[in-house]
C-alpha cells in the first residue's frame, strides 16, 4: 500500500489492513502475535484470541510468542493442578467473563484499576479497559476475543467489533487448509469413525433472515453412526439427519455414504427420494457386512414454509409451534436405507407457519438415561428446548445446554448410544442478526468471573 492511499484511511481501517496484510502470509498458529503487534495503533495492549473446544465446555487461547495469557490467573481451569503449560489460560465457558459473551453473543466490557506492574502516580491511578467480543463465522460461534485498552469509548468499541468480525473469517479461512485451530479446539484423542464424520459434516449453526438452523451431537470424540448435514441454495434449506446401525468404523463410513449421497443428488439437481435411493443402493452393495441407516431428509421452502419430508425408519421430528408441541409429523416410515431394495420412500408435505421450530433427534437422545434409570424420552427433549428458547436462548445456546445436560446425567460420564439434535426455525417476518445490539459493563474490578 502506497503512502497516499495508506494517508486516506482511518486509524481503524490501517489496523484492519494491516493485519489482514499481515495474517496471509502468516502461519495460522501465529495470528495472536500478529493481532498484538499490529492491533497497537487502536490503544490495544494484550490480545487473547480464545476457540471453543469441540464440545463447547471451555475457551482454549491460541498461543502467543508474547505469552499473553500466563497472567491471566482467576480464569485458569484449574481441574487438575498438575496441568501442562499448554492448559495455562483455559477458561470455562460457563461462570466466566468469556463464556458470557460466547454465549450470550454479546460485547462486555470491564475496567481493572490498580494493574500489577504498572507505575502509578499519587492519586493517579493506571487504568486499564478490557473487552470480549465473540468471534463469529458468519452466524456460528467460534469463540472470544479478548482485548485490553488503554482508552476506550463508543469509536474504539466500533474499531474492536470490526476487528473481531475480521478476526473470526480469518480463523474460518485458516481452519480450511490448516490443522492448528483444530489442535487447539480438540481435548482428547479423535477416534476415527468421528474424524470421518465430522470432516463431513457442516458447522453448528447457519442462519439467514428466514431460517435459524443449529445443530449438536454428542459423543463429539467417538461419535460412530450419526450424521447431519444442511445447505441453502436459492430459496430452498435442505437438511438431513442419519443415524447408521452400529457404533464401529463401518458405522462411520455408511453415516459417511448418506452425507455424501445428499451432496451428491443435490449438486445434480435430484430430490429427496433420489437421495435416499443413491444411499440404499451403496449400503446394499458396498458395506462389509449387513448394515443399514435411519434417515430424515428434509427440504423447507423459506419463501412460503412449505415442507417436504422422507422418513426411512427414523423417528418423526417434532413441531413446536407458539412453544407448545403441535405434533410428530404424520406418515409411518418407510424402512431405512440399506432396507429399501430399490422401493422409492414417499414424500410427505406440511406448511409451517412463521415462528414454527422442526425438532429432528436421533433415538439416543430420547433413549438417554437420567441418575434415577428412566429414559430422557420425548416430552423431556421437547420441554427443556422449549423452556431454554422461551426464556430468550438462542438455538445454539439450547442445544449447548441440552447435551450438556444429556452428557453428565449418564452414568460414568458417557452416553451409551450417539445423540443428534437438529432445530430448525422458519421466521419469515424476522430479521436476524449474528450479535445483539447492546453491550453489557462490569463494574470495576480485577476480577473478570461472571454468572
Amino acid at each position: 500500500m502506497n503512502g497516499g492511499a495508506s494517508a486516506d484511511l482511518s486509524v481503524g481501517e490501517r489496523v484492519l489492513a494491516e493485519v489482514l496484510r499481515v495474517a496471509r502470509v502468516q502461519p495460522p498458529a501465529q495470528l495472536a502475535d500478529v493481532i498484538m503487534e499490529h492491533a497497537q495503533p487502536l490503544g490495544v495492549r494484550r490480545a487473547v484470541v480464545y476457540l471453543a473446544d469441540l464440545q463447547e465446555t471451555v475457551l482454549v487461547p491460541l498461543p502467543s510468542h508474547a505469552d499473553v495469557v500466563a497472567d491471566i490467573s482467576d480464569e485458569v481451569d484449574v481441574r487438575d493442578p498438575g496441568a501442562i503449560v499448554a492448559d495455562r489460560g483455559v477458561v470455562r465457558i460457563e461462570g466466566t467473563v468469556a463464556g458470557l459473551a460466547y454465549r450470550k453473543l454479546t460485547v462486555v466490557t470491564a475496567e481493572d484499576s490498580d494493574t500489577p506492574g504498572e507505575v502509578t502516580l499519587v492519586d493517579e491511578p493506571v487504568r486499564q479497559h478490557r473487552v470480549w467480543l465473540p468471534l463469529l463465522d458468519g452466524t456460528a460461534r467460534l469463540g472470544v476475543l479478548e482485548l485490553v485498552l488503554e482508552h476506550l469509548d463508543e469509536q474504539v468499541l466500533q474499531r474492536c467489533h470490526l476487528l473481531a468480525g475480521m478476526v473470526g473469517l480469518l480463523v474460518a479461512s485458516y481452519g480450511v487448509h490448516s490443522d492448528a485451530f483444530d489442535q487447539v479446539r480438540r481435548r482428547e484423542p479423535m477416534h476415527l469413525s468421528a474424524e470421518m464424520v465430522w470432516a463431513f459434516m457442516p458447522g453448528q449453526t447457519y442462519a439467514t433472515e428466514d431460517v435459524v438452523i443449529s445443530a449438536a451431537a454428542e459423543p463429539v470424540y467417538r461419535l460412530g453412526g450419526d450424521a447431519y448435514d444442511f445447505s441453502s441454495m436459492d430459496h430452498t434449506v435442505h437438511l438431513s439427519l442419519f443415524d447408521a446401525a452400529g457404533h464401529d468404523l463401518v458405522a462411520g463410513l455408511v453415516a459417511a455414504v448418506g452425507l455424501a449421497s445428499c451432496r451428491s443428488t443435490r449438486r445434480a439437481g435430484g430430490g429427496l427420494t433420489d437421495i435416499a435411493l443413491l444411499a440404499d443402493t451403496a449400503i446394499r452393495e458396498h458395506s462389509p457386512e449387513w448394515r443399514f441407516m435411519t434417515g430424515l431428509l428434509i427440504n423447507l421452502h423459506t419463501g412460503t414454509g412449505r415442507l417436504e419430508w422422507v422418513n426411512c425408519g427414523h423417528p418423526p421430528p417434532l413441531l413446536i409451534r407458539r412453544n407448545r408441541v403441535v405434533k410428530e409429523l404424520p406418515g409411518a416410515p418407510d424402512p431405512p436405507m440399506g432396507l429399501l431394495e430399490g422401493a422409492r420412500p414417499r414424500v410427505r408435505c406440511e406448511t409451517l407457519q412463521p415462528g414454527d421450530r422442526l425438532l429432528c433427534y436421533t433415538d439416543g437422545v430420547t433413549e438417554a438415561r437420567t441418575p434415577e434409570g428412566e429414559q430422557f424420552g420425548v416430552d423431556r427433549l421437547a420441554d427443556t428446548i422449549i423452556r431454554t428458547t422461551a426464556a430468550g436462548m438462542s438455538a445454539p445456546e439450547a442445544l449447548r445446554r441440552l447435551i450438556h445436560g444429556l452428557f453428565s446425567e449418564q452414568r460414568g460420564g458417557s452416553l451409551s448410544d450417539d445423540a443428534t439434535v437438529l432445530l430448525t426455525e422458519w421466521r419469515p417476518t424476522i430479521p436476524t442478526g449474528s450479535v445483539h445490539n447492546s453491550f453489557q459493563t462490569l463494574p470495576n474490578s480485577t476480577s473478570n468471573h461472571a454468572e
